[in-house]
């Protein structure tokens, strides 16, 4: 299932926070492209050093990290979309897509993911029902900044746009707006998504953290609902331990 059903796209605004900005903010501003070079060299220590798959892997969450009523998500509802999903084309760097994510991608070491979901969850249509995604990448060069001051300059020409469906084709709208988040790793990207799907509605709290080398992206969704911010949190949180503790 596509970002259409269940993912969350990086925009920015008051969502897009730096090392420099306050824990937590609701100012509508993003930060200003730094001209000093040494914002992206990253580090080859520490949860920014680059890292491969296994040790991605071994940082992300499991479900009984986010605590108890959390199991795995066999049906993986929350996944990744591709820039060639979104209308109009010029909203993909709102995703981190787009012209700049093809370059960046290059020098991509490793990718993983895992997905979880309330172990209570009904089912569907028309129930509320709680999805998670976490995922992680690392570079051989520093993620760029840049990308996160991209979207944050893009969130008032794209305040909806459409992601077309890779497994269904239908097209799904979205509206984005930004929320607080805490200030984690080197920079942080958090909005939120209402997907209006054919016969539901999703809204996804969505969270892009950069550190070093490599992000940490965590896309926790709720169908006919609102997402638990404080979930979200404990989810990124866990993600970026991971990547400081693996060995």
């Amino acid at each position: 299932m596509a970002l259409v059903a269940a993912l969350a796209l990086p925009l920015a605004g008051c969502g897009l926070l730096d090392r420099d900005e306050p824990a937590r903010t609701d100012s509508s501003t993003s930060s200003p492209a730094s001209q000093d070079s040494s914002e992206d060299l990253g580090t080859l220590t520490g949860a920014g050093r680059p890292m491969d798959e296994g040790g991605l892997r071994a940082a992300l969450p499991a479900a009984s990290d986010i605590g108890d009523g959390w199991e795995e998500d066999p049906m993986k509802t929350v996944s990744e979309t591709a820039a060639a999903q979104v209308t109009p084309a010029s909203c993909a760097p709102l995703i981190q897509k787009g012209p700049g994510w093809d370059e960046v991608k290059q020098s991509e070491r490793a990718r993983v993911q895992v997905n979880i979901q309330r172990d209570d969850n009904p089912p569907p249509p028309g129930t509320e029902r709680h999805h998670m995604a976490v995922w992680a990448y690392s570079f051989d060069d520093p993620y760029p900044t840049r990308l996160f001051d991209e979207a944050g300059a893009l969130i008032a020409d794209c305040p909806t746009f459409d992601v077309k469906q890779e497994d269904t084709g239908n097209t799904s709208s979205y509206e984005a707006s930004a929320i607080s988040f805490p200030q984690l790793g080197d920079r942080t990207l958090a909005l939120r998504l209402k997907i209006q799907q054919t016969f539901e509605t999703m809204t996804i709290d969505f969270v892009v953290i950069k550190v070093g080398h490599n992000t940490v992206t965590v896309a926790n969704g709720t169908y006919n609902g609102t997402p638990d911010e404080a979930v979200t949190e404990k989810a990124a949180r866990s993600a970026l331990a991971g990547l400081e503790e693996t060995p």
